[in-house]
């Protein structure tokens, strides 16, 4: 990837976040505070001069309560009151994991550092900081380096609380609102847990076992 494509991605980012910020009905201030970080880093964010790094992406997305995946593909959910979280703290440990996860993603791969940095068009340096957790990863950076580890980026997303729960019930609402409408209906009418409460009991069972209660079933039909 060209630094024009790795510039141009954060651009289109950058917009994302603009358009998400003026959406949540946020001022640059206080949205800059809200995530711990001065109105002048998210102006250059939402510009496309600076690059987001990835927890800074999901603290933003946390705090305007948007999927993650709007930024691939945007699309708005209903809203709902998340609770603090230290932004200073949580990024700061966020930077770490997602340093640790790389080495170990890279070393399972059997990659060396020199290897993929070269691969991805960054200095040795640099991807070296990044393992160690010294400098934010640029979110198009984590996306190419993920990529080359044949990978996603979203293998990286947090999943721990607040955020984790967040993501996963956003994640959980889109599985759901693709369903055909006649199972959505089936899922949200109370009446039907019940059914779903068997499903998921039936998930646990061995397919074996299944087959012969099946078979049980069909004997006693007959």
């Amino acid at each position: 990837m060209s630094k024009q494509t790795h510039q141009l991605r954060a651009k289109m980012v950058g917009a994302m976040l603009r358009e998400a910020r003026v959406g949540a009905g946020l001022s640059l201030k206080d949205a800059a505070a809200a995530v711990g970080v001065s109105s002048g880093v998210l102006s250059s964010f939402e510009f496309g001069r600076k690059p987001i790094s990835l927890p800074e992406l999901e603290l933003l997305a946390y705090t305007y309560d948007l999927s993650l995946r709007h930024f691939s593909t945007p699309e708005k959910f209903a809203k709902r009151t998340q609770a603090k979280v230290n932004a200073a703290l949580l990024l700061s440990l966020r930077h770490r994991q997602i340093a640790a996860a790389l080495a170990k993603q890279r070393q399972a791969a059997a990659v060396s550092q020199r290897e993929l940095a070269d691969s991805v068009g960054i200095t040795l340096p640099r991807l070296r900081s990044y393992e160690k957790g010294n400098k934010p990863i640029p979110f198009p950076e984590l996306e190419l380096i993920a990529s080359r580890l044949g990978m996603s980026a979203e293998a990286f997303i947090d999943q721990q609380p607040p955020i984790g729960d967040w993501d996963s019930a956003k994640r959980t609402y889109e599985y759901v609102f693709e369903l055909p409408v006649e199972l959505r209906q089936f899922i949200a009418t109370p009446a039907n847990q019940p059914y779903l409460r068997l499903a998921m009991r039936l998930s646990k069972v061995p397919v074996d076992r299944l087959r012969t209660v099946g078979e049980g079933l069909i004997d006693i039909t007959q």
